[in-house]
């Protein structure tokens, strides 16, 4: 287990010294108090008064940062930690330690579901904290951050899928973009194919819409688990199999 934890915290320590992931945070803090601030001066405008009422922001901006920016973060880190080591090589110091190479894998796997945890964290944060300078409070605080935690689900699917493509390449490049084509790929097939919708895991991406007022019976519910579930260990099995017998 400290292995394990051990290598959980190297491969976190290399993401987080990446400069560009200290830019992404800078970039998310900034949408946010544009989004914040516009929704503001277009909404006293129309109502002649300097307020922003009932405006959840964390709420409002969930599918800008779920669908599209948080996903792209998700295929960089997953590149950088698992093509792109292959690609320079520095995977080989990697092998050299005594560690299995489950742990290896499962802590690099970890490390990206965090780093996407992280940017959904400082969404949620700043979003919030700009909601109480403009407004004074934040509406809907609590339902936010249920809705956050539970669309961690279907990104944590996302970066399992992304870890997966990863190992079919020794290319970072050419791996971001496999996995970039396949998942816009995968929204495609939800949108103009409406009964495969309910079959591909990225139609779930907003997974908090499910759960929270929706009303669905439990046995709707429990087979949308299913469905994630088993996205999940699928992609984790081929994964893992690819990446035990990958040459360096």
């Amino acid at each position: 287990m400290s292995g394990l934890l051990a290598n959980y915290r190297n491969e976190c320590a290399k993401l987080m010294s990446s400069k560009k992931y200290i830019v992404f945070i800078i970039i998310e803090i900034l949408i946010c108090a544009v989004a914040v601030f516009s929704k503001l001066i277009v909404t006293s405008i129309s109502k002649g008064t300097w307020t922003m009422n009932n405006i959840s922001s964390p709420i409002s901006l969930m599918t800008l940062f779920v669908q599209a920016i948080v996903p792209f973060i998700i295929m960089l880190a997953s590149c950088d930690l698992f093509a792109g080591e292959f690609q320079d090589k520095t995977i080989r110091a990697v092998f050299m330690r005594p560690t299995a190479r489950y742990k290896v894998f499962v802590g690099k796997v970890l490390a990206v579901i965090t780093i996407a945890a992280v940017n959904m964290a400082v969404v949620l944060i700043s979003s919030s904290i700009f909601d109480i300078i403009v407004s004074g409070s934040v509406v809907n605080l609590g339902y936010a951050v249920w809705a956050y935690i539970l669309d961690m689900v279907p990104l944590a699917v996302l970066a399992l899928m992304t870890i997966m493509i990863n190992q079919l390449v020794k290319n970072s490049t050419f791996a971001m973009f496999l996995a970039i084509i396949v998942y816009i790929g995968l929204n495609v097939l939800g949108i103009y194919f409406s009964n495969l919708s309910g079959l591909v895991f990225t139609g779930y991406m907003q997974w908090h819409k499910l759960w929270l007022g929706a009303g669905l019976p439990i046995s709707a519910l429990f087979s949308k688990i299913l469905l994630m579930l088993g996205y999940g260990l699928t992609f984790t099995a081929v994964g893992y199999y690819l990446f035990r017998f990958k040459e360096c």
